[in-house]
């Protein structure tokens, strides 16, 4: 997994993501950006600072990260739509 180029987007890690999701010891982060866009960060189990990883697009079904392999992606992409539909029947969305 390797940081894409940040594209100037600040994450305010301060704020709850859309969802965090742990893959393989690494725990990641996704954060509404604008539109279809998602923010994707990630640290170290039990570390405490983010890093940017990539820009990614939701488009409520399915999640596209460049730089992040297919088992991520797709472990990301159920934890995502699971985070969504459980806004949605709670009535938040």
């Amino acid at each position: 997994m390797q940081p894409t180029e940040n594209p100037g987007s600040s994450v305010n890690y301060d704020e709850a993501p859309l969802v965090q999701h742990q893959v393989d010891g690494v725990v990641f982060r996704i954060d509404a950006g604008h539109g279809s866009a998602v923010a994707v960060s990630s640290r170290p189990e039990g570390g405490w600072d983010w890093q940017w990883v990539a820009e990614g697009k939701w488009d409520g079904s399915r999640l596209r990260v460049k730089g992040l392999g297919h088992p991520v992606s797709s472990s990301l992409e159920r934890a995502l739509a699971l985070a969504m539909k459980e806004r949605v029947e709670s009535g938040w969305a």
